[in-house]
């Protein structure tokens, strides 16, 4: 065997972790390029373009705000309404928004799967990726806003409140995962999304925290997973000035069943894709 031929079965060998990284990097281009064409799709390139993935929640929840603290005043049940606002609507619109453009996710973009490097997984993350960073960056937008007019405290516990905030993204994930997949196979499911996300709502946990209910209603309450994620949010927030209940061990295996569930279901769905 000559030396040239030892020298390359050797870089071969120890290639493994180059490949992996050389993956890596192909992955995180491919959910760019993603993420730029959705941007230039739904926005297109004149006036704010892009800049409405962060305008539109901005809006949306600097409105929300000021209602409430018209109707409700500065407090309600000792828990100040802007702070309490702007936690509770961001997550919730990243979760509605997620769930929105999950649907028919794969088939609007069903063309770019002759490209090899492209999966339906890339296809929704992208979407997900645009979503989460539009809803946060917003988020630091309005509590900037608020907290420069005197009317918002910043978080006393950041682990806590950022621990939250990967729930709920978590949370958001696995439900486009699922919903992405079964009304690509399942057509008639759409017509029951819209309702399913209204009815949410008022019992994701934005509107209350499980230490204002009933006690014999507060176990049901945090059998849903946004609720923990509301509560571990709200603690990270005001910090000891509220009570919360939650269970970080149920809802990390809710929200991880979900994800697996979700990407499961990734792989049958490609049959029930065409590819136009």
């Amino acid at each position: 065997m000559s030396s040239a031929t030892t020298t390359d079965s050797i870089a071969r060998k120890g290639s493994g972790p180059h490949v992996f990284l050389n993956a890596l990097r192909v992955q995180k281009d491919v959910i760019w390029a993603l993420m730029m064409r959705e941007l230039h799709t739904r926005y297109g390139r004149d006036n704010l373009g892009f800049l409405w993935v962060i305008a539109e929640p901005l809006i949306f929840c600097t409105a929300v705000t000021v209602l409430w603290s018209i109707t409700k005043g500065k407090y309600e049940h000792g828990v100040a309404v802007v702070a309490f606002t702007i936690t509770g609507y961001m997550p919730l619109l990243l979760w509605r928004h997620a769930l929105a453009r999950s649907l028919f996710c794969f088939r609007s973009n069903s063309s770019l799967l002759y490209h090899q490097q492209i999966t339906v997984l890339d296809l929704l993350f992208a979407r997900i990726v645009l979503e989460v960073l539009g809803c946060f960056i917003a988020y630091l937008a309005v509590s900037f806003i608020f907290y420069s007019l005197g009317l918002y405290e910043p978080p006393r516990d950041w682990g806590m409140f950022y621990l939250g905030w990967t729930y709920h993204i978590l949370y958001a994930t696995g439900t486009a995962l699922i919903v992405a997949c079964v009304t690509e196979m399942y057509e008639w499911t759409e017509k029951i999304v819209a309702p399913i996300s209204y009815i949410m709502v008022p019992l994701c946990g934005f509107f209350y925290m499980v230490d204002w209910l009933p006690d014999r209603v507060q176990k049901f309450a945090l059998y849903l997973p946004s609720v923990n994620a509301y509560e571990i949010l709200r603690a990270g927030q005001f910090g000891s000035a509220v009570r919360v209940h939650y269970n970080l061990g149920y809802v990390t295996f809710v929200c991880l069943v979900m994800i697996a569930a979700g990407m499961i279901a990734c792989r049958r769905v490609r049959h029930h894709i065409v590819i136009e």
